[in-house]
């Protein structure tokens, strides 16, 4: 059920409404209780129900969100790691929990509205900005649900929306608490300042041989060789064996039979469609419209724009079932349709322009029905390649034997880092093959890596050949490195001690004047520099200390870039007065009206749940859950 709102839903309120009950269970989890299931039920609130197949196609698509932030594809057992299965549930439990108190509190949407938000959903549309019944119909197998059961779900969401609108509708940001966020965001400071660079500490001495090797034991990470490893790669995909693949004319003229309908260009019509919710409302419409009344009169009295019965230039595919299809296009240009029932009511159609097909012919479409049959058949022959290859190994042979037999390439890579680096630090030239360097990692030599999929419906096999391990570089090697680290850090700790004896005197009542000069430096200023500003000069840690720093005090921390330190003094603070008119204000406005609403939104749901009950089927969820399972 989510899956195909998460896919398909327009608008934001729906992707706001998930986001914030997920973290909301993150934080308080769900009461569990483990008795008076169905079957089939993960979860129950009230009445409301999660089959096992609405978790499953929950859970596979956190993976799915899991995977794409983190950069990489997760296994089912990493994903559950991460929770992933708790979140897909949480997030079912918070929409299930919309759709009870929309039940109980009697909310309803009528079919008109349902069907406008579908032909006007972005996601449904084709790339002329049209709704297109084919990519309906992808959506419909992606998500393995009907029609009618994807109306229900639209209808659901929203709902969903609504009730979520009407929750954290109306209820103002007070405003001595947007004032008070604007203040401090706005905030500034006025500092003065110098530069104390490493340069005033002027005498470091030699480290002793139990520093060093003090300092060689404790940072021992810094002065290791990564492990490395040296391994084979061979891949294939369908369009490596495209030359080997040959087609009969016989062969592409079934295939053009069989698709001609892909090729040729479908007839469009100009349409107008208006949706009653029963037969007598259309037919009387009908006999209006017929006798001369204006579309836009009958429009207002549904609650539409005229705008909002034009299709535009449409194919029978595009639009919502077949049965209103076949009533738009046997309509003469000009005229009206009988009444026919669609999926949300009793339509009328009028046409009011024709654009002829145009069939195909087998000779303008041959070199590409080629192409795509050639790739089809190498799609099926990579498989039942790579069913021979795992032959071969499961025999025993090694990737270089296997890849002169097949005629596919080998790749040998030696010493690579688990970082994809070389133990110099240089970035190891590398295929892009997804989860390649997890597969020669998480194996040792000689294991049988299963074959993996490279992401272009191919596949690529993985052999370690040797097995470097980590190891220190021998102290000899290091003492250099050792000696400026040590070095550095005793004149990092010395320039440290220099600034915080200097912002003691300033605190202490001496003029940063006076203090300047003795270190041949002028005191510079900075105009006026914001709470989450940084630059060269001020890092974000100097200006969060100086942010800390009463009106006239000292303080002291980094540069932005370099090793010096910048020594400051909070000259005065410019406190901004509101202004209710800026932009500024209404931004500070509107994030607050939002997070006081997202409260509500939380607190609604929460309630409702302990109000209707949450039961979480423990058994059924670890069985669902288990690592092994794949389905």
């Amino acid at each position: 059920m989510l899956d195909s709102l998460r896919k398909t839903a327009s608008g934001i309120i729906g992707f706001a409404i998930v986001g914030i009950l997920v973290i909301a269970f993150a934080v308080w989890g769900i009461a569990d209780i483990f008795t008076g299931f169905s079957d089939d039920a993960v979860a129950e609130v009230g009445d409301q129900k999660i089959d096992s197949a609405t978790f499953e196609r929950e859970f596979r698509a956190e993976m799915d969100r899991m995977s794409e932030r983190l950069g990489q594809p997760l296994t089912r057992e990493q994903a559950l790691r991460f929770g992933a299965d708790r979140m897909a549930l949480s997030r079912l439990i918070s929409v299930v929990s919309l759709d009870e108190a929309a039940s109980d509190l009697g909310l309803a949407i009528g079919d008109e509205a349902v069907g406008l938000d579908i032909v006007t959903d972005p996601n449904l549309q084709s790339a002329f900005g049209r709704f297109d019944r084919e990519v309906f119909r992808q959506v419909l197998r992606q998500n393995g649900i009907s029609e009618e059961r994807f109306i229900e779900q639209r209808r659901k969401g929203m709902l969903r929306a609504q009730l979520a609108g009407v929750v954290e509708a109306g209820i103002p940001a007070p405003e001595a608490l947007v004032g008070t966020i604007l203040r401090f965001q706005e905030e500034s400071r006025v500092a003065s300042y110098i530069i104390l660079p490493p340069s005033l500490v002027t005498e470091i001495p030699e480290p002793s041989e139990e520093d060093i090797a003090s300092l060689y034991e404790a940072g021992s990470s810094a002065f290791t060789l990564p492990e490395t490893r040296d391994f084979s790669v061979m891949e294939i995909e369908p369009a490596d064996i495209l030359d080997t693949i040959s087609v009969s004319d016989d062969q592409l003229q079934a295939a053009y039979q069989e698709r001609r309908g892909e090729y040729d260009v479908p007839e469009r019509r100009e349409l107008v469609q208006i949706t009653f919710p029963s037969e007598g409302d259309a037919r009387a419409a009908l006999d209006r419209l017929r006798e001369g009344t204006a579309i836009s009169e009958i429009a207002g009295e549904i609650g539409l724009d005229e705008a909002d019965l034009h299709l535009g230039n449409v194919t029978r595919d595009e639009l919502l079932s077949p049965v209103l299809a076949d009533a738009a296009f046997a309509t003469e240009s000009g005229a009206w349709s009988e009444p026919v029932r669609g999926p949300l009511g009793w339509a009328i159609f009028r046409t009011d322009s024709i654009e002829p097909g145009n069939p195909s012919t087998f000779e303008g479409v041959r070199e590409q029905l080629l192409a795509s049959l050639k790739l089809e058949l190498a799609r099926e022959q990579i498989y039942d390649i790579q069913n021979n290859i795992e032959d071969a190994r499961a025999g025993g042979e090694v990737l270089d034997s296997i890849s002169e037999r097949f005629n596919i390439e080998v790749r040998h890579f030696t010493g690579v880092t688990r970082q994809g680096r070389t133990r110099e630090g240089a970035t190891a030239e590398l295929p892009e093959l997804p989860g390649l360097l997890d597969a020669v990692f998480d194996n040792m030599e000689g294991d049988q890596i299963p074959p993996l999929d490279t992401g272009k419906e191919g596949y690529y096999w993985v052999e370690i050949n040797t097995v470097t391990p980590a190891a220190m570089k021998p102290l000899d090697e290091v003492r250099d490195e050792i000696v400026k680290v040590w070095t550095d850090r005793q004149r990092e700790a010395a320039l440290e001690e220099i600034a915080q004896r200097l912002a003691d005197r300033g605190n202490a009542g001496e003029s940063f004047e006076t203090i300047a000069s003795e270190l041949n430096r002028g005191v510079l200023t900075m105009p006026g520099i914001q709470r989450y500003a940084q630059n060269d000069t001020f890092s974000r840690s100097a200006v969060a200390k100086l942010f800390a720093a009463p009106e006239g005090g000292f303080t002291w921390g980094p540069v932005g870039v370099g090793d010096s330190i910048v020594l400051m003094q909070v000259r005065s603070i410019r406190v901004p007065d509101v202004d209710k008119t800026s932009q500024a204000y209404a931004d500070a406005l509107a994030n607050v009206t939002d997070s006081i609403g997202a409260d509500m939104l939380q607190t609604f749901v929460v309630g409702y749940q302990n109000q209707a009950g949450v039961k979480i089927n423990q058994g059924l969820l670890q069985r669902l859950t288990a690592a092994d399972n794949a389905r």
